[in-house]
């Protein structure tokens, strides 16, 4: 079988995963549309689809005049889409950011035309910022999301630790296109074009068949070497399917610290506490891992980190390679570690400075002061217990019983609790996969797959009435309410429908959507923005239009069968309804210009807007 039948064979296989939102294309528009998500979605692997489909923006798939060949946008960081400036908080001054702009080719080559095209796109969305919702609306509202992202990106971060890359996807060989002369000049000019609009990183990504199947095997583990002083060794199980091994180690801190400088928030993507910010308690670790007379009992005063990893290496010279490492608990201790290496940097930076007889400035000497203080101190060293094993259910196991101590809980590493593994077994029985674990149905192949964040975002939404506060920030509202959403059995008899229904509605919903865009069945742009960015808030619509006045927990386990029916056969109706009444509640709140829709849609005063609604509804 040659490389370019095995690409197609891929595509093939993976066609259930995106199959909802191209099933009604057919001939070319099909084969170039299924492309650029088979590509998306091995880029960006443990990414909701959904996701993944907002940052679309070709013209073909969009049914818009124009894309400027540029198919895709997005602004990721540590494996997660930035959609809003108040994301941004979640990083620090080390953290790495990329701009990725896609143009997707399924034929075997890349001419100089389609890389002149994409020159004149990036020119127009990406540095003159001058798209009209008159070329392409889908990009226009896009681009009012990302641009305000993208600038508030470099007035807050070194535009060092920023990088555009401009991926050129194509099913056929790099090579063959890199022998062009004339068009390595083109992809020279690319370069040259965002050095000269103040982008001074960048990159071109030209991934080619060969690239797009390693991708498809390719994992995103973190491998590394860190070096102990101390180690024990304690082996349970040597066998690989059930394989549970101990490192107990005292390790110097700045081995840590490093970590989190290289792999930022990466490194704690199993860490249910995630980036838990208590000042006073993340001062008090910086301060004690600074002190002269403290930092050598370091070890001794603080719980230490536990990691996991899939191997353990024993290399030379008191070192460990471990594949696949998570640090799962001391999200705290690592970063308060890393703050006092960062402000030994600085230190030694501006004493630098001095030496060489350069004058510090007023800011610079209150700053070198104030952090002399809190710099690492060599002598830091702390406890780390490293988990070897393959056992994924064992990793939540560990991850959830070692953050204990507080509510703190992360979208799938509750995938164990009780509540889950019900809710999985209720759903399949509807013919819905709860993918409790990343990819787990996905790689089935199963279709309308859902996963805990999904869920929770539909149930907040259409149960709760807070659609534009779980579209703003999922994360923050599931640490905060997950008890309440997802109540353990043995706490709280729970309906299971009240999970069942907002699924429907969602698929309904979206299902609807896509036949009206695809056939331009609204021209209006005002409304064409709300079925872009209002999805969450529709849900509760639908189930007004519905119910009336028994929207409510009790009417809608009373009505299922009802509310099933009119979904199935009665849905036109329902939506056009919910249409008319979400856009005159988003006008009295926020005006009539469409260019507002996308940040209105995150304002918890328009919640308490649509609660009024569904009460006051006859």
């Amino acid at each position: 079988m040659s490389i370019f039948k095995v690409l197609e064979a891929n595509i093939r296989n993976s066609y259930h995963n995106y199959s909802r939102f191209i099933s009604t294309l057919t001939g070319d528009k099909l084969r170039g549309t299924e492309f650029m998500f088979f590509s998306l979605t091995q880029f960006f692997k443990d990414f909701e689809i959904d996701d993944i489909e907002d940052g679309i923006i070709d013209s073909c798939y969009r049914g818009e005049s124009y894309d400027f060949g540029i198919d895709a946008i997005y602004i990721t960081s540590s494996n997660e889409f930035i959609e809003d400036s108040n994301q941004l908080e979640e990083f620090n001054d080390d953290s790495k950011f990329q701009i990725h702009l896609f143009q997707f080719k399924r034929g075997t080559g890349i001419t100089q035309a389609d890389i002149l095209k994409f020159q004149s796109g990036l020119k127009r969305i990406l540095i003159d910022e001058n798209v009209t919702d008159h070329d392409n609306l889908h990009l226009y509202n896009r681009m009012l999301i990302l641009n305000k992202v993208k600038n508030n990106l470099y007035l807050q971060f070194s535009s060092d630790n920023i990088n555009v890359i401009c991926h050129f996807v194509f099913g056929g060989i790099k090579q063959n296109i890199l022998s062009q002369k004339i068009i390595v000049d083109e992809f020279d000019k690319i370069t040259s074009i965002l050095q000269t609009g103040g982008f001074s990183n960048s990159e071109i990504n030209i991934t080619d068949c060969q690239g797009l199947i390693n991708l498809k095997t390719k994992g995103d583990e973190i491998v590394d070497i860190v070096k102990y002083e101390k180690t024990f060794k304690y082996i349970t199980k040597s066998g690989q399917s059930s394989k549970l091994n101990g490192y107990i180690n005292i390790i110097n801190g700045k081995e840590i610290a490093e970590l989190v400088r290289k792999y930022q928030t990466s490194i704690f993507e199993s860490n249910i506490r995630d980036f838990y910010k208590r000042s006073d308690l993340n001062d008090k670790i910086t301060e004690t891992s600074s002190s002269e007379s403290e930092a050598k009992y370091f070890w001794s005063y603080n719980n230490g980190i536990t990691m996991t990893c899939r191997k353990v290496e024993e290399l030379p010279n008191d070192n460990y390679r471990l594949y696949d490492l998570q640090i799962v608990n001391g999200c705290q201790t690592s970063n308060s570690i890393y703050t006092a290496l960062k402000n030994k940097d600085r230190c030694d930076e501006l004493q630098k400075k001095i030496d060489d007889g350069k004058k510090l400035s007023k800011k610079e000497n209150d700053e070198f002061i104030q952090k002399s203080q809190m710099q690492f101190n060599e002598d830091t060293s702390l406890l780390v217990k490293i988990i070897e094993t393959d056992d994924e259910d064992l990793i939540y196991r560990i991850t959830e019983t070692t953050n204990s101590q507080t509510p703190i809980k992360v979208f799938s590493l509750k995938a164990n609790d009780d509540i889950q593994v019900l809710i999985e077994k209720f759903l399949e029985t509807k013919d819905i996969w709860y993918e409790r674990r990343i990819n787990y149905y996905k790689n089935k192949g199963k279709k309308n797959i859902y996963s805990i964040q999904k869920l929770f975002q539909l149930y907040t939404s259409q149960i709760l009435f807070k659609p534009s506060q779980v579209k703003t920030s999922p994360k923050s509202m599931f640490i905060n309410t997950y008890d309440s959403v997802f109540p353990q059995p043995s706490v709280k008899i729970f309906n299971f429908n009240l999970y069942y229904i907002p699924i429907i509605v969602d698929i309904a919903i979206n299902k609807r959507i896509r036949e009206i865009q695809r056939q331009q069945l609204i021209t209006d742009d005002f409304t064409r923005t709300i079925l872009s960015y209002g999805k969450l808030h529709l849900g509760c619509f639908i189930l007004s239009s519905i119910l009336k006045n028994k929207y409510k927990e009790k009417g809608i386990i009373e009505k299922e069968e009802i509310i099933i029916n009119e979904l199935n056969n009665n849905i036109n109706d329902h939506m056009n309804d919910a249409i008319i009444q979400f856009e005159k509640i988003l006008k009295s709140f926020s005006g009539t210009r469409k260019e507002s829709i996308p940040q209105s849609v995150r304002k918890i005063d328009l919640d308490q807007k649509i609660v009024r609604f569904v009460k006051n509804r006859k």
